[in-house]
């Protein structure tokens, strides 16, 4: 109690903290030098408590005595502020005793007039309302961006998930073709029939693992937006002014979701080698005159890697198919007659379209999407197949250069 009322008879009535520099006017009051001479350049030289004119040509001199008891509250121990002031209007400051009505946004601390005055002099202040206002708005906003990020992540979650089902549904009808594919075989593709399975099987448990890891993230990211917007709902119903504004500073908003990262799964690349294996042998039991019934021979597959172009595999249940298929031929596309856009490729049995141009165009070209083949067919009857591949990642379409015909006379 001594020591505030000792404070409150060193302050200074314009600036209304300690003394700084004090100086003592002929009436015998006392104030700042700095602020008894900014007041006398804004009202003119008089007292600005008793009004008693200053006389000219007079010095302000220093108050030695008053200068060494402020040197000796200064140089005293420092005080123990005490405990944390209640909620509420009645706050007061631990320094100054004075209620704290403004926020200094310089230090993030609520400060009184007197700490303005004197601490704060510089620094940006805002009345408590108006700081409250302001935190609430960015609060506000900062839950609405939590909200959508939520929304963004149940939306992916759900996508992640349509995903997952059409993976598994892809590798069980990958996995149906393949057996029936190998049950028409001989029992020397056992082997073979088993190697695919698996290898589809691997590619599926990997492809899902990645699935499952992309549903923990999004999940995580969930909880922690979930658990954010908690903390935001408690912080707006919170009635202590200092609380409020000092844990609102610290809540750091979760970081930013990002995007699904692509599943590795190719249906084509999982079938590529056993569609070459049995294109291949579908021609070597053509050769053989191999037909239904008939006793399987073993027969050399060769190495997988380069089985050439190779004609595609005919079904087994239709007859008239199997008798056209013994005179098969491989057509072949004229480059001269390409459309500018297309590329051939695979010894010019494969076309692609580009979205690039692969040439000036020259006399002969097709303006059209279209290539002539380069064999022609002077009777008889003939028909074409043609197997065409559609690139879902990029524009492109590629007709693959199994463009067969057969005749019958």
């Amino acid at each position: 109690m001594a020591v505030q009322l000792l404070e409150e008879k060193l302050t200074c009535a314009i600036c209304l903290g300690l003394y700084q520099d004090p100086v003592t006017l002929p009436c015998g009051h006392n104030f700042c030098g700095a602020c008894i001479r900014d007041w006398w350049d804004r009202c003119g030289k008089a007292c600005p408590e008793c009004r008693e004119p200053f006389p000219d040509g007079a010095e302000l001199r220093r108050n030695v005595a008053l200068s060494g008891v402020l040197e000796v509250v200064h140089a005293g121990p420092a005080r123990d502020p005490g405990p944390d002031p209640g909620p509420g209007p009645a706050a007061r400051c631990p320094r100054h005793g004075r209620p704290m009505e403004l926020f200094c946004r310089t230090e993030g601390r609520c400060v009184c007039s007197v700490c303005t005055v004197h601490e704060c002099r510089l620094h940006e202040r805002a009345l408590l309302d108006a700081e409250r206002l302001k935190r609430q708005a960015q609060l506000r906003a900062s839950l609405e961006v939590t909200q959508q990020q939520a929304t963004q992540a149940e939306g992916q979650l759900l996508e992640l998930q349509k995903q997952r089902s059409q993976i598994q549904n892809s590798a069980c009808i990958l996995a149906s073709w393949v057996s029936g594919k190998f049950s028409s075989l001989l029992q020397a593709l056992e082997m073979q029939h088993t190697a695919a399975l698996r290898s589809i099987d691997v590619a599926k448990t990997r492809v899902l693992a990645q699935v499952r890891d992309e549903e923990q993230r999004l999940r995580g990211h969930l909880e922690a937006v979930a658990r954010h917007g908690c903390r935001i709902q408690e912080l707006l119903e919170q009635v202590d002014e200092q609380t409020f504004l000092q844990e609102s500073q610290l809540l750091q908003p979760p970081g930013p979701l990002g995007p699904l990262t692509p599943l590795q799964w190719d249906e084509d690349q999982q079938l590529g080698d056993l569609k070459q294996l049995l294109s291949r042998l579908c021609g070597l039991l053509l050769e053989e005159g191999g037909h239904p019934g008939a006793p399987a021979k073993p027969v050399d597959l060769g190495p997988m890697e380069a089985p050439g172009p190779l004609a595609p595999v005919p079904s087994t249940v239709c007859p008239l198919r199997r008798k056209l298929w013994q005179n098969y031929r491989n057509l072949t596309f004229d480059p001269i007659s390409a459309n500018r856009h297309f590329y051939l490729s695979r010894q010019d049995q494969q076309v692609k379209h580009c979205r690039q141009s692969q040439g000036p165009g020259r006399p002969g070209r097709f303006e059209l999407w279209q290539v002539q083949c380069t064999q022609s067919f002077q009777a008889g009857h003939h028909y074409w197949e043609e197997m065409v591949l559609l690139c879902h990642s990029g524009w492109c379409t590629v007709a693959q250069s199994w463009l067969t015909a057969a005749s019958s006379s």
